[in-house]
C-alpha cells in the first residue's frame, strides 16, 4: 500500500540535474505531476512485464531489481539506493518494464509520468548530457561485475560481490564502512551466483580474520583495503 512520503518533491525539482533549466512553463507541468509516497519493505513498485509508465527517484531506503528467466535458474540482481532516476533502460524504446522493483526496507520515492520525464531529457542538451552520463555509469558497473564476478573460484565471487556492495552502498565512519541498510545471505548468493551455503561459510572466515563484521543483517567493513577492487 502507498502512502503519502515526507519528501518533498520541491527539493528534487529544484535540486536534480534534470531539473535545473526547466523554464516555469515546464517547472510547473513537473510540480503539478510529481507525486511522492512510502511504501513498506516487500512492496513491489512495479513487476517485468508492467507497462513502463512511471519514471522513481528514491528518496528513502533500499530498493532491488531483479529479472528471471522463466525457469527461475538465470536471475540478474542489482541495488538502487541514491537518487539517481530508474529505470532509465529502455527509455524512448519500450512501453514496459524489463525487470521487477522491491522494497528492500521501508522507502520513500517520488515519481513522474515517463511521457512527462522524456520530454524533458529530450528538450535541452544538458539534459541529455545528464541522461548520457547516467546511461554510462549504469554500463560502467555493470562491466565492473562482469570483470570481478566471473570468475570460477565462488568464495572470490563473493568477496568481490561483497567489494561491490562496499563502493555503492556503503557509507565511511570513521576508519570503518558500514552499508545502512539490511543485506541477505540470498541477495549476495543471488548476486555473486553461488549457494547460501558457500556465502555463509565465506562471511564466517571474512569474521574470523577480522575483515568484516556481519550481525542482523549489517554489513561493516574493517579492513576497507582488502576489500578494494583492484588490489
Amino acid at each position: 500500500m502507498e502512502k503519502n512520503a515526507t519528501t518533498s518533491k520541491v527539493s528534487i525539482i529544484n535540486e536534480h540535474p534534470y531539473f535545473l533549466n526547466l523554464d516555469e512553463e515546464n517547472r510547473g507541468l513537473l510540480n503539478e505531476n510529481m507525486y511522492c509516497r512510502s511504501y513498506k519493505k516487500g512492496q513491489v513498485l512495479f513487476d517485468t512485464g508492467d507497462k513502463r509508465d512511471r519514471i522513481f527517484f528514491l528518496s528513502k531506503g533500499l530498493i532491488r531489481i531483479e529479472r528471471l528467466d522463466d525457469t527461475a535458474s538465470y536471475n540478474f540482481l542489482e541495488f538502487i539506493s541514491d537518487k539517481q532516476p530508474f529505470p532509465l533502460l529502455d527509455m524512448f524504446e519500450s512501453e514496459k518494464y524489463y525487470f521487477s522493483a522491491v522494497a528492500i526496507t521501508d522507502i520513500e520515492v517520488c515519481y513522474v509520468s515517463s511521457t512527462i520525464f522524456e520530454k524533458i531529457v529530450q528538450m535541452d542538451l544538458d539534459h541529455l548530457r545528464v541522461f548520457n552520463t547516467d546511461l554510462n555509469r549504469l554500463v560502467k558497473k555493470q562491466m565492473r561485475r562482469i570483470q570481478y564476478c566471473v570468475t570460477s573460484k565462488a568464495k572470490q565471487r563473493v568477496k568481490n560481490t561483497l567489494s561491490i556492495l562496499m563502493e555503492d552502498l556503503g557509507e565511511r565512519v570513521d576508519d570503518k564502512i558500514i552499508i545502512p541498510h539490511p543485506i541477505l545471505i540470498n541477495d549476495i548468493s543471488k548476486y555473486s551466483g553461488t549457494t547460501r551455503e558457500t556465502v555463509g561459510h565465506t562471511i564466517r572466515e571474512l569474521i574470523k580474520h577480522k575483515k568484516i563484521t556481519y550481525k542482523y543483517k549489517e554489513l561493516v567493513f574493517i579492513d576497507i583495503d582488502y576489500f578494494t577492487l583492484g588490489k
